[in-house]
Parts: C-alpha cells; sequence; structure tokens
C-alpha cells in the first residue's frame, strides 16, 4: 500500500469556451495527473451556435467556419457535429423556416444560446460526477467575464463537482481557494465584466482581514502588467476594433487588473491562478506570490494546464 502524499496536487485550466474535447481532457487530469482537486477557471462557455438545417432526404447543410457544408450521411452529419463541439461551437438542428425566424429575431437566438449552454455545462457535469467519484476528486468550475450569470445560476452542483465563484472554499486541511471570476472592462464587453472600482470592492469583500499566507487566488484576471496579461492594444473607435499599430508592428500593453495586481501584493497569497489573455502563458512571481497562467488554444482542441503540487 503506498504512503499518503503530503501536499495536494491541483490542476488547473481556463478559458475552453465550450470545447468539448477540452473539458473530457479536463476531467481526464484527475486520474491521468492524479490530481486530488480540479480547478476549471473560467469562461467555459462557447460563444456561437451552428445552425445545422435539414434538406431533405437525410442531407443537413451548415455554415461552418465561414464555409457552407453540406453533409448527406449520419456518419458525416456526426463528424460534422463532432468537429463543431469539439472546437467549442453548439450546434441547433432546424427547419429552414426554422432558420429563417431565428435570422429575424435577436430575442429567440438568445434563448436558444442560453438553453444550449446550460443544456451543454449540464450535460459536462453528469459526464464528470461518476469519474470523480471514482477518482476522489473534487472538481471546481468558476465562471469567468465571458460566462453568462443566467447559466452559470442554472446548473446543479453534485457531490465532486461545485460552482465557488465570489466564495473562499477549503481545497484541504491547511489550504483555501478565493475565487472571483469578474474581469475589468475589455473592448468586447462580455456579460460578467465591472469597473476597477466594483471589482476592488467585490475583492475586498471576499478578503478583508483574512491572513492568505496559506490560500490560493483563482482570479480570472491576471494582476496588471505582470507579464501574463500582454495583448495588442486595439482602436476601440472601429467595430470590430482593429489592432494599434506603430512602424507596422502591434503596439502591446498589460490587459490585466489593477485591482487584482492591488490585492495580490497586499495579501500575498501562495499561488494566484488565472486565465482571460489566451496568448500570455507563463508564469511570474509579485513579491512571494506564484502566479500562473496557463493559455488556452480551445479552438484547436488542446488543453493548456498547469499542476500545481501545495505543501503545507
Amino acid at each position: 500500500m503506498s504512503k499518503p502524499r503530503k501536499f495536494t496536487r491541483i490542476f488547473f485550466a481556463t478559458d475552453i469556451h465550450g470545447s468539448e474535447r477540452c473539458f473530457r481532457k479536463f476531467i481526464a487530469g484527475a486520474r491521468f495527473y492524479e490530481a486530488d482537486v480540479l480547478v476549471l477557471g473560467g469562461d467555459i462557455t462557447g460563444k456561437f451556435v451552428i445552425p445545422i438545417v435539414g434538406q431533405g432526404n437525410g442531407a443537413y447543410s451548415a455554415d461552418y467556419l465561414g464555409t457552407q457544408e453540406t453533409v448527406k450521411t449520419p456518419e458525416e452529419l456526426k463528424h460534422l457535429e463532432q468537429r463543431a463541439a469539439e472546437s467549442g461551437y453548439y450546434c441547433y438542428h432546424c427547419t429552414e423556416s426554422e432558420m429563417q425566424e431565428l435570422k429575424q429575431s435577436e430575442e429567440k437566438v438568445d434563448r436558444l444560446f442560453l438553453k444550449l449552454m446550460t443544456e451543454t455545462l449540464s450535460r459536462w457535469i453528469e459526464l464528470a460526477e461518476p469519474v470523480l467519484r471514482e477518482t476522489n476528486t473534487m472538481c471546481y468550475l468558476t465562471g469567468g467575464n465571458d460566462d453568462r450569470q443566467e447559466v452559470l445560476d442554472g446548473i446543479k452542483e453534485t457531490e465532486h463537482v461545485k460552482k465557488p465563484d465570489n466564495q473562499i472554499v477549503k481545497i484541504d486541511e491547511t489550504h483555501e481557494m478565493a475565487n472571483i471570476g469578474w474581469s475589468n472592462p475589455t473592448p468586447w464587453k462580455c456579460p460578467r465584466e465591472c469597473s476597477e472600482e466594483e471589482l476592488n470592492t467585490r475583492i475586498e469583500a471576499l478578503l478583508k482581514g483574512r491572513d492568505c499566507e496559506k490560500v490560493v487566488f483563482n482570479f480570472h484576471t491576471p494582476p496588471l502588467n505582470c507579464g501574463l496579461d500582454t495583448v495588442p492594444k486595439l482602436d476601440e473607435s472601429v467595430y470590430p476594433p482593429k489592432p494599434v499599430l506603430q512602424r507596422g508592428n502591434p503596439v502591446l500593453i498589460g490587459a490585466g487588473s489593477k485591482s487584482v495586481r492591488d490585492a495580490v501584493e497586499k495579501y500575498q497569497p501562495a499561488l494566484d491562478l488565472c486565465g482571460h489573455v489566451h496568448e500570455s502563458r507563463g508564469v511570474c512571481k509579485i513579491g512571494r506570490t506564484l502566479v500562473v497562467n496557463p493559455g488556452s488554444e480551445y479552438s484547436e482542441g488542446i488543453l493548456r494546464g498547469v499542476m500545481v503540487n501545495l505543501s503545507d
């Protein structure tokens, strides 16, 4: 019989944006990495719906990534659905008349989108629970700035899957995890963005007076100008926003949060797990705090993640 471990292993990933393949890989981390705790740190849901329109005689057509595709057999249809799900898209089977109705009503599209996001996330949790029960792994899902609050509120926790957004939870006998999925404003004006002042208020309400020496921050947004939040500066006077160029090269800026940076510097947690900025994968230190952004390549079905062993 093996000796019990003297540390807690966290497997952390984020920003999978609806990718079925990435979620399945994430849950498989409970077995593959022998993780005690799984943390999915925000921007879980997808961004687009792909209508699959019946053409009769078993044929279907879909506008997939700007290309009109027609499939004629059940095998081709399954392959199309699988490709879409793995890249983070929601498939919706409909008739031509139903498609036209959706084009004429933003309200119907919005209701459909909410329904598909909620159903998919609920199904994922049902898939995860048996694996997590077998490995005795706890899984924590927190939303990000891209996730709709109605969707997060609509999913149910299970024995091994919890949604601790805006809460502090105990992850082992020694460590706690503080969770905030909101972000500072972005050019994309996502559902769960707020001013730096409001974000600071949320953080302080969660942490005020707490000793964070053995606390893990699961804050979706990286600390400002930490090197894990670097993005091209965008010209927001046009839509969609375009990168600002200087001598033909994009101007780079830090898109992280000043409120998060201030909190890390003030409370000095053991670890800060973040994401949000897909292209800024890396590790840095702010004082004693280890800050990690695993990055994201969800559209390719690649799961970027990090393992952290927490000792007492």
